[in-house]
């Protein structure tokens, strides 16, 4: 019995030294799913912010004292829950319109929204800063910015004017 309390003397510290061991490599596991499920959410916000954009776009609707475009990029900025903003400069929210003919040749302005012509809105390379720093130590960082950025974009063709209007002003 007096062998047996000795040895669960020696053994008391070990159970801090194993706590230690295993909360440090459990917690940086749960920072990186958190951090992956941040980001994941942030993609998938932006994606449904430019898609309604673009529906918005299809419409040829536009905001009180604003031209097309701008109206665009403040229903992009609604949806996107403040993650970017439409009066950024330079800009986080693009609207650019090909025609069917050239899906590659960007129109310039302001010919571009017209019916049949295509719309793309995106959120080229928002940046994204992880929880955890994984660009080196806080001393020492590898990258100057956040190694990961992210870019949205979606495309529709644009249908007829409503009824009663001409053009729209972009």
């Amino acid at each position: 019995m007096c062998a047996q309390a000795v040895r669960q003397r020696r053994r008391r510290g070990s159970q801090l030294v194993e706590m230690a061991l295993i909360l440090l490599p459990f917690m940086a596991i749960f920072c990186g799913f958190f951090d992956v499920c941040l980001a994941i959410m942030k993609w998938t916000t932006l994606q449904n912010a430019v898609r309604e954009g673009c529906r918005y776009a299809v419409t040829f609707r536009t905001m009180s004292g604003m031209g097309q475009d701008m109206s665009i990029k403040t229903v992009v900025q609604g949806y996107s829950f403040g993650m970017v903003s439409a009066a950024a400069s330079p800009a986080q929210i693009t609207v650019n319109y090909y025609t069917t003919s050239a899906p590659n040749t960007l129109i310039a302005a302001p010919n571009g929204n017209t019916p049949g012509n295509i719309v793309e809105v995106s959120v080229p390379n928002a940046p994204w800063a992880w929880i955890a720093p994984i660009s080196g130590s806080l001393l020492n960082p590898r990258y100057a910015t956040s190694p990961l950025s992210i870019t949205v974009t979606s495309a529709d063709i644009l249908g007829g004017y409503p009824a009663g209007v001409v053009s729209v002003s972009r």
